[in-house]
């Protein structure tokens, strides 16, 4: 019994030690990770916003849920499952192997740089499907194999992993080939309709995206502000290997630029090779190679895009190719050599220690391998020591939002100042994060949806999409009131942020009339008529509701089929078998 729940109490132990802080009471206010008390299902949250739906279906998702219970509840559950459930998959991929190496895989796979610096800039949706991929995997392989029943189990995780269109993308490249590939043993029908279902679940963050109006090109800027960022002084292709790199430097470990890093990640790419040949002998030879062409091609994507970001190449696929923006960020590409890495570096270690019959110096190396990415990066413990803590929201939050679903609120969305996309509240303890508003406030809100990012080359500026915030922007740098400037936008009411960095205020709410004053937020209402603003086209609307439609029939019945098969597993448990077992060994896959 306790062997059997040694994994799971290794999982969470992991999460305990990784999370600490961020497990308390409140909310983790962290860069991305923005979750509040009640999402508000707006246009934005199915893709019908000013904005490129990067958040799509997540928010909608999260609009549902946080009807039930509070964000608080969903965040803590979220991170929970980032840990526990990635540890759970990367060992149960190599299930039958011995303890040690099941333990060191799930260390690999969630004591990493990409786990700890995707964490720490808040990427929780990404890190979820992150997390999901050893599953995907192997219910992917069990397709393969013709399981009763795996077909069913692969879309609900396909499905989860959607939530954010680069999950959704990982997910597909990763399972559909393995699963619906030639040789599997699942009946073509099977496999035709398997790989309709996946690609029907991209279909909520697939459709807004094509119908945006900017989404023919992304701002060539962010090739360079958003390239994998060499860690120390060995290169990219290096920083690639230890899964490091992300763009954002205040979200790398200090940890990554001592010499210990490098030596880690061309020790553990050595251990992985060696392991290549027994890792196929325990989830053969197709999904090995396949995962391996992942692997490669998303090492390819990240160190091209460091190399070509600088020379204009990468910046010319952005801007001409569409979706080019989707390799802007290469370093969330690496999740596939992840996964590969994480579990063949243990087979790997066990292959060349295979003559070695000394079970003292067997176990020692095993522990060290275990061990190994806590010595090489320790400060990814107890949040980051501390870097993810928890708050709450200030109580004006509350008022605020009560005041605009007043039955005399006026009609119209909302401008949100200071005019910046990140803020860093004290009553957060100055913790950089995105604007909470436009998730927290029940109208759609005008944010400056430009970035600011900081490169080796100096400050570059990413332009948004919105053209709303277009025109803001350009009404607050001649310094025009707002109160003239936003009533054609069909913006009936300013929110200004206090206690937080960002541009001054000064005369920009002069003329608006206050209606909540609080010492941490305050809303003014635009005086005279508001125009209103052009809804989404009725075109798009009915693409999109279509789009959601087919996504949550294939969810729901994926999850009801998967449901049913669960429960007949257990009501079956304990017979003896009416078919003889399987000879993987013989296996041609």
């Amino acid at each position: 019994m306790i062997r059997r729940a040694a994994p799971l109490l290794w999982a969470f132990g992991l999460a305990v030690v990784v999370l600490g802080p961020a497990l308390a009471p409140g909310y983790v206010l962290q860069y991305d990770m923005v979750f509040v008390p009640q999402q508000a299902l707006l246009p934005a949250s199915f893709g019908l916003g000013g904005q490129l739906p990067r958040a799509v279906p997540q928010d909608a998702v999260m609009g549902v849920l946080t009807s039930v219970l509070p964000g608080s509840v969903w965040q803590h559950i979220a991170l929970l499952a980032i840990v526990v459930v990635g540890a759970l998959g990367a060992s149960q991929l190599l299930r039958g192997q011995p303890v040690l190496v099941r333990a060191a895989a799930a260390m690999l796979f969630v004591w990493s740089p990409y786990v700890a610096q995707r964490l720490l800039i808040g990427g929780w949706s990404l890190l979820l499907a992150v997390a999901l991929l050893p599953w995907i995997l192997q219910a992917a392989i069990d397709v393969r194999r013709g399981a009763a029943g795996a077909g069913w189990r692969l879309l609900l995780l396909v499905g989860v992993a959607s939530l954010t269109p680069t999950g959704g993308l990982l997910a597909l490249a990763l399972a559909a080939p393995v699963a619906a590939g030639p040789r599997s043993r699942s009946p073509l029908p099977h496999r035709i309709a398997l790989t309709a279902g996946i690609l029907a679940l991209q279909l909520p963050w697939a459709v807004p995206s094509l119908l945006h109006p900017a989404a023919a090109a992304s701002d060539p800027g962010g090739a360079l502000a958003f390239a994998l960022r060499p860690e120390g002084g060995w290169g990219p292709l290096v920083t690639a290997l230890g899964t490091g790199g992300i763009w954002n430097a205040q979200a790398a470990l200090p940890t990554r630029e001592l010499l210990l890093a490098p030596v880690a990640a061309v020790l553990l790419t050595c251990l992985a090779v060696a392991g290549l040949r027994p890792l196929s002998r325990v989830l053969g030879r197709a999904a090995v190679l396949w995962l391996g062409t992942c692997a490669v091609v998303g090492i390819a994507v990240a160190v091209l895009g460091a190399w070509s970001a600088s020379s204009g190449a990468m910046e010319s696929i952005v801007s001409a190719v569409p979706g080019g923006g989707l390799l802007r960020d290469g370093q969330k590409w690496l999740a596939p050599w992840l996964l590969l890495m994480s579990v063949s570096a243990p087979l790997g270690l066990q292959r060349l220690l295979r003559h070695v019959t000394d079970r003292t110096v067997l176990a020692s190396l095993g522990i060290g391998l275990v061990l190994l990415p806590v010595a090489v990066m320790p400060d990814l413990a107890w949040g980051g020591l501390g870097r993810m803590r928890t708050t709450d929201y200030p109580q004006d939050w509350a008022e605020v939002r009560d005041a605009l679903q007043a039955p005399d609120a006026l009609q119209g969305d909302i401008a949100v100042l200071p005019w910046s996309a990140f803020r860093a509240f004290t009553w957060n303890r100055g913790r950089t994060s995105l604007d909470p508003a436009p998730r927290y406030l029940p109208r759609t809100t005008v944010v400056d949806d430009s970035l600011l990012v900081a490169t080796p080359d100096g400050v570059v500026r990413v332009s948004g999409e919105d053209p709303r915030s277009r025109d803001v922007t350009a009404a607050l740098a001649a310094d025009r009131p707002l109160a003239e400037v936003l009533p054609p936008l069909g913006v009936a009411y300013v929110v200004v942020e206090l206690t937080t960095p960002g541009p001054a205020v000064g005369s920009a709410v002069d003329g608006l009339d206050p209606v909540v004053l609080g010492s941490t937020l305050q809303l003014y209402a635009v005086p005279g008529p508001v125009g209103p603003w052009p809804p989404p086209s009725r075109t798009s609307v009915v693409a999109v509701a279509l789009a959601f439609l087919v996504a949550g029939l294939v969810l729901i019945t994926s999850a009801a089929r998967t449901g049913a098969s669960w429960a007949g597993a257990r009501r079956n448990r304990g017979r003896p078998a009416t078919v003889p077992a399987v000879d993987r060994s013989k296996e041609d896959t």
